[in-house]
This record gives structure tokens, C-alpha cells and sequence, in this order.
């Protein structure tokens, strides 16, 4: 398995929805970090049914920070990918020279409707599907995936 940098190559609606349906099928678990120390986000209120377990984390997935974030790790479900969808996508990012605003600004995130917090989607085995540093607008993807081996 190997995971890719993917950043920006989900920055609209349509290649969102795609990535979520390849994943979906092979997602049995989905961890959230609620950036800065909150309590808890939208998602989280929506599936508290689904959590399966919560900590208090300072280091997750290829981050790392002072603060102490609670991290949410909540079962899949038809009904929770149906609801991501609602977002317009994780997160934006744009390379310089990619729009006019990156030629004066450089390389740039773009925060969405999704909000600041960190996801990330494991199979079955614990690997990663694909997992976000949100407000910073990186996205990794598992290679598999885009190859449609898993």
C-alpha cells in the first residue's frame, strides 16, 4: 500500500462525490479530529450512535500539535456517506500559477463547508483509504484506490 499526495485534485463537488463512492464500499471506519481543542463538530452530533470510541490526541496522522484535539473514530454507514455529501468538498488548494489569486497569494488552502477538522477512512485491515489535514488543504490517498484494486 502506498499513500499519495492528492492534494488538489479534489477541489469540486463532482471529484468529491466520485473519491467518496470509491471509498464507501471498502470504509469500515472513519476517524475525526475536532481541530483546537473543541468538544466535538456537525458530524460528530449527527452519528454519535455510530462512535466507537473517542481520545485525546496530540498526534494523528502525519500531524502533530501542542494542543490536545478529541478524535472520534465512528463506524461507516450508508447513512454517513450519504451526509458527506451535502459538503462541497474537504478542502481546496491551489498551486501558484494555477489561478489568478495564486499568482499574487502563491500556494493556497481554502477552507469549505467541511469546516477545519481532520478525516480519515480505514478499511477493514486499518489502512488508510484516504485522510485530510483540512486547514491546510493536503489530502492522501491510498494508491489502491485510484487504481481500483481495492
Amino acid at each position: 500500500m502506498n499513500i499519495i499526495d492528492y492534494t488538489g485534485k479534489i477541489n469540486n463537488h463532482e471529484e468529491y462525490i466520485k473519491i467518496l463512492d470509491k471509498i464507501k464500499p471498502i470504509c469500515k471506519y472513519i476517524e475525526i479530529v475536532v481541530i483546537d481543542g473543541k468538544e466535538n463538530n456537525e458530524l460528530v452530533d449527527k452519528f454519535s450512535e455510530y462512535i466507537i470510541d473517542t481520545k485525546k490526541v496530540s498526534k494523528w496522522w502525519g500531524n502533530e500539535t501542542s494542543i490536545v484535539n478529541n478524535l472520534y473514530k465512528i463506524r461507516a454507514s450508508e447513512e454517513f456517506f450519504d451526509y458527506l455529501k451535502k459538503y462541497e468538498t474537504f478542502c481546496k488548494y491551489y498551486e501558484y500559477g494555477t489561478t489568478k489569486e495564486s499568482l499574487t497569494r502563491g500556494d493556497y488552502s481554502e477552507i469549505t463547508n467541511f469546516g477545519y477538522d481532520d478525516i480519515a477512512f480505514y478499511d477493514e485491515f486499518d489502512n488508510y483509504l484516504l485522510f485530510t489535514t483540512t486547514h491546510e488543504g493536503n489530502i492522501a490517498i491510498n494508491d489502491k484506490i485510484l487504481k481500483g484494486v481495492i
